[in-house]
């Protein structure tokens, strides 16, 4: 039986954004890392929830970038990785890298879950050409995965361009009706996340028949789906923890403010699906049945949950 969407998202790493590879990564890897463009040291080995951690690179990948991993463990692989990048990328507005956060099916041990994830590395990062920078952190109730992905191809002494030339079949560039070549970019634009996150899906579902579950994710909305539900958001660490403390003593600051709307978002969000199970409690059933054909009492709670209150499930 299929079920509704988890959390899949990408962002860009850009340094017109305020962020940095560097910065990223460390956080990521839960290490010490020395930031060469700013001449300063990232320190984030006091932060916990680091379960597996791998940096991926493609079968043929230039010399330099397996002399640069030899004898480095992960963290220190990823740390001068990502100082290359950063000192490659002169423009103060700068693109680094792809950031992908993936929730991990909690069906699935941590050991099944790392194969899941490499299995999805490799079939759609590394074999297009990108390093796959990944951490696998195990939030209570939330595992999850972070994926720094390269947007340039490597060559054999660096980085090439981020725009390459659409090729037509017969080899040729193709081009627009002025004559001039059409160009695309290299690691894939906002009309290829469909294509990106279908490939993931098709891959949690496979390793979770692998292992014997009767569940399928179905990447389609929940309006797509025929479920009469608000889809909820997803809410990130610091999210949740401004949420337990309940404290807006900072509203000036812009992160927050973005944090505390979507927590009122979520708010609604969740309301409004607690008054549509009232009224129509079948929609509990509808949701449950498409992820599983055999359930009970505690699936019917996980799911009220994810979607709205108790208190509505409860009623209904």
């Amino acid at each position: 039986m299929s079920r509704g969407v988890p959390h899949f998202s990408v962002s860009i790493v850009a340094r017109g954004s305020g962020r940095s590879a560097v910065l990223s990564a460390a956080y990521r890897h839960c290490a010490k890392m020395e930031f060469e463009r700013e001449a300063r040291v990232i320190d984030y080995t006091r932060k916990q929830g680091l379960l597996h951690e791998e940096f991926a690179i493609p079968e043929d990948a230039p010399e330099w970038l397996r002399a640069m991993m030899a004898d480095r463990s992960v963290s220190g692989a990823s740390e001068a990785f990502w100082n290359k990048v950063e000192a490659f990328e002169k423009r103060s507005d700068a693109q680094l890298a792809k950031d992908v956060t993936i929730a991990l099916p909690i069906e699935l041990s941590a050991e099944q879950n790392i194969a899941l994830v490499r299995d999805f590395v490799s079939r759609h990062i590394t074999a297009e050409g990108m390093v796959a920078d990944w951490v696998y952190h195990d939030a209570p109730g939330n595992p999850h995965v972070h994926l720094m992905m390269t947007l340039r191809p490597l060559t054999e002494d660096g980085f090439g361009s981020k725009k390459v030339a659409v090729m037509e079949p017969d080899g040729n560039p193709m081009r627009n009706d002025a004559g001039k070549i059409v160009y695309e970019l290299w690691a894939g634009g906002a009309d290829d996340f469909n294509a990106f996150r279908d490939g993931w899906f098709a891959c949690q579902n496979r390793h979770l028949a692998l292992a014997g579950l009767d569940i399928r994710i179905d990447g389609r909305s929940f309006e797509k789906q025929g479920i009469e539900l608000a889809p909820t958001i997803h809410l990130g660490v610091g999210t949740k923890a401004i949420e337990r403390k309940a404290d807006a003593r900072n509203p000036g600051e812009r992160e927050q403010e973005i944090s505390l709307e979507r927590l009122e978002l979520q708010e609604e969000r969740r309301s409004e699906n607690a008054r549509r199970i009232k009224n129509n409690p079948e929609i509990v059933l509808d949701l449950i049945t498409r992820e599983k054909s055999v359930f009970d009492e505690r699936d019917v709670a996980k799911s009220c949950i994810a979607t709205s209150t108790m208190r509505s499930c409860s009623r209904a």
